[in-house]
């Protein structure tokens, strides 16, 4: 009986399938032939592509580097109405937030406090000086070049505000030098080697144009400042034990909108002691010439005390 059901089910089906009736035919797809890219598939695959090239060397660094200072002013004498010289205070942040292809997006954070001190008070705060600066910089072995935004500003402190408020800026920069005239750079350099192992010379120049114009958020306030150049040179000494040296010249022009040149020469000497991470330091800062209607310090010599990380 059950032979005789599966012969049963056999015959129905060839039955079935023997009256069907044929359907119009299926086109089947063929491979392009073409570089047609205007193809929903060949366009995904560029995008893809794209994607792939653009993302491949991104990273997120988040690295920071910086320096924190006090120094106290040994000799010098105020310009015009200006407080007493007495003390300054420096805090320096450089951020690397994410590099691709060779570029480094970074950041300059930085504030300096200028304190006076004079016969009635020991300690009077004069200007608090603001910095920001955005950009990127793109390495090449042994040197870089930069771009960056600068905005700056500067606020009276203890005593009136200019009639039109504080004073400040914006610039475009652009620059180039050896690795070791930038500060994580030399840090690093100091670290690895523990020291300075022998003498060596490196430079950066830059050049800056100051936006300018109608009052505006973009454009700046109390100044009259147009381009201005300015750089680095920097000897290491080397090393004595724990201790290394080095020496920086930084002169600094500015030309003004009259057509005016005026020009500040800053010298400084450095000792570093390399901690378990960070280093400690002191130096000697002197400005043998500051023309700068701005937060002056014509031949004022300072002795500091500085963080570095």
């Amino acid at each position: 009986m059950i032979l005789a059901a599966v012969l049963l089910c056999a015959a129905i089906s060839v039955s079935v399938d023997s009256t069907r009736i044929p359907g119009p035919a299926v086109p089947t797809a063929s491979a392009p032939t073409g570089g047609d890219s205007s193809r929903p598939g060949v366009a995904t695959g560029a995008l893809a592509r794209a994607w792939d090239w653009t993302s491949r060397d991104f990273s997120v660094l988040m690295a920071a580097s910086g320096n924190v200072d006090f120094a106290t002013d040994v000799w010098g004498h105020p310009l015009g109405n200006d407080l007493p010289p007495g003390y300054r205070s420096d805090f320096y942040l450089w951020v690397d937030f994410f590099q691709w292809k060779g570029f480094i997006s970074t950041w300059l954070i930085g504030n300096t406090t200028i304190m006076s001190r004079d016969d009635t008070t020991a300690l009077r705060l004069s200007r608090i000086r603001y910095i920001l600066t955005p950009g990127y910089r793109y390495e090449f072995g042994t040197w870089q070049i930069q771009g960056q935004m600068l905005h700056e500003c500067i606020h009276t402190v203890s005593r009136p505000e200019n009639d039109l408020g504080a004073t400040w800026w914006n610039a475009f920069e652009i620059g180039a030098g050896s690795m070791g005239a930038y500060h994580d750079h030399l840090v690093d350099d100091y670290r690895a080697e523990r020291g300075f192992s022998a003498l060596k010379i490196d430079g950066q120049v830059n050049f800056g144009q100051f936006l300018y114009g109608e009052r505006s958020i973009w454009i700046g306030q109390n100044h009259d400042f147009r381009q201005e150049l300015f750089g680095t040179a920097r000897l290491r000494l080397g090393s004595i034990g724990p201790f290394g040296f080095f020496q920086d010249v930084e002169p600094h022009f500015w030309r003004r909108a009259t057509g005016d040149i005026v020009q500040k020469w800053t010298l400084s000497t450095h000792m570093y002691l390399l901690g378990k991470r960070n280093v400690a330091g002191v130096y000697f800062r002197w400005i043998p010439l500051d023309q700068s209607p701005i937060d002056n310090e014509d031949h004022l010599g300072q002795i500091g005390f500085e963080i570095v990380f």
